[in-house]
């Protein structure tokens, strides 16, 4: 890439950053296109995500953030203003900087998720689903679930009181669909969500369900992206579930993400 002093700047936010994919989605596709831009991977820590903000909003040449855990939630916080698909969860993962410096934050995790992971909303419709994690992406991926017609969705997370909370609002926007929060027992599910940051490492993290409860006709999402099989996806499939990989989720959010950004025509 040639990058000169005109180039505009995005980032790609994360702590830790190694396991990020979208400067490999975005950055190819710049080329491509022709769009003088770059994504950078940058690492800011959680207690310094706050105080490296303002700096955010003075970087006269850059167009833009992308955002992964932890910080989502905070950048909601932050932002001067938010979309809609934003306010539903209360989380971000794009934020928009304009020529004057305001901020303003969306979220795609969701309809990414759906299309990128699922296969459209008739996949999920009528079925019930486990969600293990309410953070930022799981937030978007349930609001998600439940307008494409789940019959019900068990939210469970390591904050019970997040998982209510968010169960609370899911089903105050949408009454027709069952949901509460609950434990991680995946049994009698269709559908197993992993939209927690476990298997970012896999030879530490704890696999976030039971595997030996699963059963063959489960569908078992993850939203990891690398490793590309995480612990659970391969206990799943070796079970013979349906497994769906995380980086189609990323790959579906590229042109909504695009589009936020102005950057195509």
């Amino acid at each position: 890439m040639n990058i000169t002093g005109k180039t505009k700047i995005f980032y790609m936010i994360a702590h830790p950053i190694d396991h990020v994919r979208s400067p490999e989605v975005f950055n190819p596709w710049f080329q491509e296109n022709n769009v003088d831009a770059v994504m950078i991977p940058v690492h800011y820590r959680p207690d310094d995500f706050a105080a490296v903000w303002d700096s955010l909003r003075r970087t006269a040449n850059l167009g833009g953030f992308m955002i992964s855990v932890p910080h989502k939630e905070l950048a909601y916080d932050l932002c001067d203003a938010r979309e809609e698909t934003a306010e539903l969860v209360t989380a971000v993962n794009a934020v928009r900087r304009d020529a004057t410096g305001r901020l303003t934050g969306a979220n795609f995790d969701g309809p990414g998720f759906m299309a990128g992971v699922m296969r459209g909303d008739a996949e999920v419709a009528g079925k019930s689903v486990l969600l293990l994690g309410a953070g930022g992406a799981g937030a978007s991926i349930g609001f998600s679930m439940a307008r494409a017609g789940a019959r019900s969705i068990t939210i469970t997370d390591i904050d019970a009181a997040r998982a209510s909370d968010l169960a609370a609002r899911i089903a105050k926007r949408f009454d027709g669909v069952g949901v509460r929060a609950g434990g991680n027992d995946p049994r009698g599910f269709d559908i197993v969500v992993n939209a927690t940051p476990c298997g970012l490492h896999p030879e530490t993290d704890p696999i976030p369900v039971d595997t030996t409860a699963l059963s063959p006709a489960m569908i078992v999402a993850d939203i990891v992206m690398k490793p590309r099989i995480t612990p659970l996806l391969a206990a799943a499939g070796a079970i013979g579930c349906d497994i769906r990989y995380g980086g189609g989720m990323l790959d579906m959010q590229r042109d909504l993400t695009l589009d936020f950004f102005s950057l195509r025509e």
